[in-house]
This record gives C-alpha cells, sequence and structure tokens, in this order.
C-alpha cells in the first residue's frame, strides 16, 4: 500500500464538508464527492457557504469510476447505508481504506461483511459543532477522529490514515481502544442528540442547564449498563469527560439530530435508543428513559413525516 492519492466523499452533510473543504487545500490529492447518477446532478456546480467562504467541490458521479480509489469516508446518515452500498462495490477494492463517520455502533460490522477485502478503519469523531441550513456551513469546532483497527493494532491502513490526517491538517488520536471510543460517542448521542431533539436544546443549554444535564446523565447512565454486559467497559468518569469536549463547543452549535427535527427530516433514533433497546432487551435489563425518547422522537417524526396523501414517509435526502 502506497500514500493515499485518490479520496471520494460519500454524503455532503456537515462533516462531509468538512473534509471536502480540508482535502481540496492539498494538490496532490484527487479529492471529490461520489454520487450516483440523480444525486449527482444536485451537487454537480453547487456553491456552498462554508463561514462565510463560498466555495465549489468537485463530484464525480459513480458512472465515470472506473477504478478503485484510495480513501472512501463515508459521511450519510446510518440509514442510508444500505442505499450506497452500489457505490461502494464500485470504488472499493484489495487496497481500499474506508472510513465510516456514521452514528451508532454497527456500520464498521456492515462494511466488513460487505466488503472484506477492503480495509475498514474504526472510528468516531468528538468535539464538533457544525450547524448546516441550506448550502451554508457555520462551525467552531472541526472535531477530532478518533481512529484504529479491529484487534487495535497500528496496521499499515492506521497509519496511512495518519499521514492523511496530518497533510490536511486535521486533528486525530490513535486509539489503544477504539470499540469503547465508539460506544462512548454513542453514549453522547443517546444522551445529547436525543434530549435536544425533543427539547430544542443547543449545545449551550447543556452547558448550563442543570436539569438538562441530569436527564442527560440518566441516559447515558443506561447505555453504560448496557455496556457492561457487552464487555465495553464505560463508567460515570466518561460522562465526567464529555463535559470537557461539550464546554469546548459553541454554545449556539446543535446536534445532527436537532438539525433533522428543525429541517422534518428522517433522524438517527434507530441508531440510537433503538438499538440500545435491542440490546438492553438481549440481556433482559431495562432502559426505560431511553424507551421513552424512542416513543417521543417516533412520534416527532410521524407528526411531520408522514404523507396521508401517499400513505408512506417522505424523507429528505439533504445528507445523502
Amino acid at each position: 500500500m502506497e500514500s493515499i492519492k485518490t479520496v471520494a466523499v460519500i454524503g455532503a452533510g456537515a462533516l462531509g464538508l468538512l473534509f471536502m473543504d480540508s482535502i481540496t487545500k492539498i494538490s496532490d490529492i484527487n479529492s471529490f464527492f461520489l454520487a450516483d447518477e440523480e444525486r449527482f446532478f444536485k451537487l454537480n456546480n453547487k456553491v456552498f457557504n462554508i463561514n462565510g467562504d463560498m466555495v465549489q467541490f468537485p463530484v464525480k458521479c459513480m458512472t465515470e469510476i472506473s477504478d478503485s480509489v484510495d480513501l472512501v469516508l463515508i459521511c450519510v446518515k446510518n440509514y442510508h447505508l444500505d442505499g450506497i452500498q452500489p457505490l461502494l462495490t464500485k470504488i472499493c477494492g484489495k487496497n481500499t481504506i474506508i472510513i465510516s463517520v456514521l452514528n451508532g455502533i454497527t456500520s464498521e460490522l456492515f462494511l466488513e461483511e460487505h466488503l472484506p477485502e477492503s480495509h475498514i478503519i474504526y472510528s468516531a469523531v468528538l468535539g464538533m459543532d457544525a450547524v448546516t441550513l441550506g448550502n451554508s456551513l457555520q462551525f467552531t469546532k472541526k472535531g477530532k477522529f478518533l481512529i484504529g483497527s479491529k484487534n487495535n493494532e497500528i496496521t499499515e491502513a492506521v497509519t496511512m490514515v495518519k499521514e492523511f490526517f496530518e497533510i490536511i491538517h486535521y486533528d486525530y488520536i490513535i486509539s489503544n481502544d477504539i470499540h469503547k471510543e465508539i460506544w462512548y460517542k454513542w453514549m453522547i448521542n443517546i444522551g445529547v442528540n436525543q434530549l435536544s431533539a425533543i427539547t430544542g436544546a443547543t449545545y449551550g443549554s447543556f452547558q448550563k442547564n442543570r436539569d438538562l444535564q441530569i436527564l442527560m446523565e440518566d441516559t447515558m447512565k443506561e447505555t453504560i449498563k448496557v455496556a457492561a454486559l457487552e464487555n465495553v467497559l464505560l463508567t460515570s468518569n466518561d460522562i465526567s469527560s464529555w463535559y470537557k469536549v461539550l464546554n469546548t463547543l459553541g454554545p449556539n452549535g446543535k446536534t445532527s439530530m436537532l438539525q433533522d427535527i428543525e429541517a422534518k427530516r428522517k433522524t438517527e433514533v434507530e441508531s440510537f435508543s433503538g438499538d440500545l433497546i435491542k440490546y438492553a432487551q438481549k440481556h433482559g435489563v431495562d432502559v426505560p428513559i431511553n424507551k421513552m425518547l424512542y416513543q417521543l422522537i417516533k412520534i416527532k417524526e410521524s407528526l411531520f413525516m408522514y404523507d396521508s396523501t401517499k400513505g408512506d414517509i417522505s424523507l429528505n435526502s439533504d445528507n445523502l
């Protein structure tokens, strides 16, 4: 394996835009958004406002691709993973490195099953406070990548990704227990994203409102209880360490789930409390707060997403 020279980004949401904004500044890396034919026409020649700068990014249609790429960054929502499988099959070969920044704890398992010859990097992103509105992206923190291999070994692929992040000036840490880091990020998503979706709370509210913090902590503790049964060592100290990250975020920043609710998009609740409830049922334990949050968010989704004239769920796929 050589250094990373070709990069395909799938998904033009907040993280996808942050990646492309960093990567396209490096002239000797060939980077582009990859899309199917329908999405290509929506993205091609689109102008984005990133912290006040008007920028365009290269976009390629899957029909243009004949060779595999060195690195694929998957930046879509969890429920789109099945839908992008044809894109992944088209561009991933035996030397392709794949990084998924999908929320939840299952995307790497999906990728290993469907792309067994490629190199899957386990990852989580912490500390990003980006807000998207239409073509506009505003942020104060890009976030930091936590990366590792399935067996927590420093593989050649991990080393290549390390060098890549250094070249594009994106903060990263090579974790010695990436599975715990992914569960830690999942705990935060479960405790913060879901409550923000119900209450409308920004990061500033989580920084200052003690009642909101108590409910956040209790929601996270249910995740810790389930994690222990899956041999993942999360503790109350991990909740305390989250506050150190939380307090660095822009107070007007919003979680991705709150942004989905405000834009009347489908949320990732199935990958948050939905999956936690399944794990809890597997072990015969109860997670009552997450059961309640799951029901409330599903109700909110149904109120703005159910099209009675068509009898189905209408999806806004801005993050594809």
